[in-house]
């Protein structure tokens, strides 16, 4: 006698809170300072031999009038770039192993994949039979309905809404039947065709 494996299983939406390799700062915005509103460690000091230690972290020359603050460091505002597409960064960002990232390539570089669509999750997802996806991806193996609220019934390692999931389990009844039919004439010394 066959036996099919059938659980049902309820996940629900949950935002995407999957860290990155080494753990982000959290989506920061770069600081735009005048010379004169500089923290004051980068500022000149007297006796100081450099005449100006607020230095641009990549071309290492005076940030002049209007420099970004971020990742404790002072840059030309067109020299703060995204890592991945070495864009400068106007807006948003995160770092990951002391780069920062535009929201775009971040996401590209350090999110999972949907395992419906296989496009970038960004926002939400639901993570179910051990795989991420977009709840809109995340569907019923028969009709292809979302599943509502992430709930689903497992028969054969194939989720399924409730509806097609007693159609699933109906259908591998029958044929358990006529399997065992089938046998049954065999045993009999009948022909197995005659059983139905």
């Amino acid at each position: 006698m066959q036996t099919s494996s059938i659980c049902i299983h309820s996940h629900s939406i949950l935002p995407l809170t999957l860290p990155p390799p080494s753990t982000p700062l959290p989506f920061t915005r770069p600081e735009r300072f005048a010379p004169s509103l500089l923290p004051s460690a980068a500022m000149p000091q007297p006796g100081d031999n450099n005449s100006d230690r607020r230095l641009c972290a990549l071309c290492n020359s005076s940030v002049g009038d209007e420099a970004v603050v971020a990742i404790n460091r002072l840059w030309h505002p067109d020299h703060f770039c995204c890592n991945g597409c070495k864009r400068p960064i106007k807006q948003t960002y995160q770092t990951a192993d002391n780069f920062a990232y535009c929201v775009v390539c971040f996401a590209a570089k350090f999110n999972p994949k949907c395992a419906g669509c296989n496009d970038t999750l960004v926002d939400t997802c639901l993570l179910a039979l051990d795989r991420h996806w977009h709840p809109r991806c995340f569907t019923c193996s028969t009709c292809s309905r979302p599943l509502p609220n992430g709930e689903y019934y497992l028969v054969d390692g194939k989720p399924y809404d409730l509806d097609c999931h007693w159609g699933k389990r109906l259908e591998k009844r029958e044929a358990i039947d006529r399997g065992q039919a089938v046998a049954n004439a065999k045993i009999r010394g009948e022909n197995p065709t005659a059983a139905f």
